[in-house]
Parts: C-alpha cells; sequence; structure tokens
C-alpha cells in the first residue's frame, strides 16, 4: 500500500467513524424528545425520529446533494443529482475532475464524502422534530422534512460550503 493509499484508508475511515458518531445523536434526540413528551405519545415520537432520516436519506440523495455541492450553480445545471456524476474522489495524484469541485479538497471517495453530509443534514430535520414535538400532524412534519432537507438545508449548505453563494457575484 502506498502512502497516497494508506492516507485514503485512514482519512475514510475517520470520515466514517465521526459520521456515526454524528448518526447516533439522533438516537440521543429521540430519547430527549420521548422524554419530553406524554407516556402515550413516546412510541410515535421515537417512530418520527427514524422515519424523519429514511425521508432525510431519500429526500437529501435525490435532490439535496446535487443542489448543495454541484459546481452547477443553485439549480445543480451541471449534475450532482442522486450524488452521481463525474467525480475522480480522492484524486490522489492527478488534479480533481468532477461537478463536486467544492468537495475535491477532501481526501475521501465521494460516497464517504456523501454519507458524511447526509448524517448532519438527516440531524437538521431530527433537531426540528424536537421542536414541534406533540404539536404537528405526523404526516404534515414528514412532508416538511423532505422539503427541508431536499431544498431548504442544501441551498444553505451551499451558500456557506457549496460552490459559492448565489445569486453569483461576477
Amino acid at each position: 500500500m502506498t502512502p497516497a493509499e494508506l492516507k485514503v484508508a485512514v482519512d475514510t475511515a475517520w470520515t466514517m467513524v465521526t459520521a456515526f458518531l454524528v448518526f447516533f445523536m439522533n438516537a440521543g434526540f429521540g430519547l430527549v424528545e420521548a422524554g419530553l413528551c406524554r407516556k402515550k405519545n413516546a412510541t410515535m415520537i421515537l417512530s418520527k425520529n427514524f422515519v424523519v432520516f429514511a425521508i432525510a436519506a431519500l429526500g437529501f440523495y435525490a435532490i439535496g446533494f446535487g443542489l448543495m455541492f454541484s459546481d452547477g450553480g443553485l439549480f445543480g445545471s451541471s449534475g450532482g443529482w442522486l450524488a452521481q456524476g463525474p467525480d475522480n474522489s480522492p484524486a490522489t495524484g492527478e488534479a480533481y475532475r468532477g461537478v463536486f469541485g467544492s468537495l475535491s479538497w477532501a481526501g475521501v471517495p465521494l460516497l464517504a464524502k456523501f454519507f458524511f453530509e447526509l448524517m448532519f443534514c438527516g440531524t437538521s430535520a431530527t433537531i426540528v422534530s424536537g421542536s414541534v414535538n406533540e404539536r404537528m400532524k405526523y404526516t404534515s412534519f414528514l412532508v416538511f422534512s423532505f422539503v427541508l432537507t431536499a431544498v431548504i438545508y442544501p441551498i444553505a449548505g451551499h451558500w456557506v460550503w457549496g460552490a459559492g453563494s448565489w445569486p453569483r457575484r461576477g
């Protein structure tokens, strides 16, 4: 194994460990929410936290990751949908070529980058679930979670971590 391959392996392992730590925050949020609600709603709260993360994964995979990190501007015109598109991550011995230029600095494979970012996106929806605990209809919250993780969070993330601000200047 070359030093470059070892660096990629170690960086990928660390990225996955930190992503799993963020994922486990969701269990903590679920327990806090269940503890702060009436006994009769505890099961619904825990199931909501589980289902919301599944919805977040679908929304972020289908639309959000492309909106957040593709080089095609806010509307991802250069690709990036379904976390797909040209990408030679990790670009160890050559220049990066792909549609996720804002993530080109990270020396891990694209799917590890996606998984790491998905954990934070899903956690954002889980945090919101605690604030609407026992105050919002279940189906309404699921629809909101899809919109949050597919559109709202990725657009804000694009402004901060993505390819640049919107509207583009210059």
